[in-house]
């Protein structure tokens, strides 16, 4: 991992952080920790637009993994902590549209004798 981030941190000018939600370094082992900070109000998120906390902690978890992914794509313009929520609004609405596609049994009908 060591290799994949000195790529990148090189090419990025991080400012000094004063607050953890305004940008992050490019310390690897610091990410998680940055992470974790918001993972709270990020399943609280979820679970608003999800309604299912079960499936609100796998929106953030996939939020997570997301994140932890496209790492080298963030610059640091923005906020962690808004880049994270828009992760999760993505996340969010494609499990969203996931159920849409899915056939639950309530909506295949009664049971019926077989044919």
């Amino acid at each position: 991992m060591a290799a994949v981030s000195a790529g990148w941190a090189d090419r990025v000018r991080w400012p000094a952080v004063q607050d953890s939600s305004s940008t992050i370094t490019p310390d690897a082992a610091a990410f998680e920790g940055q992470f974790e900070q918001h993972r709270a109000e990020l399943r609280a998120y979820c679970y608003r637009m999800l309604g299912s906390p079960f499936e609100a902690e796998d929106a953030v978890q996939e939020t997570f993994i997301r994140a932890w992914r496209g790492l080298e794509k963030f610059e640091g313009r923005a906020a962690l902590r808004s880049w994270l929520y828009r992760i999760a609004t993505n996340v969010s609405l494609d499990m969203l549209n996931g159920r849409e596609r899915r056939a639950r049994p309530m909506d295949l009908g009664p049971a019926r004798e077989p044919i």
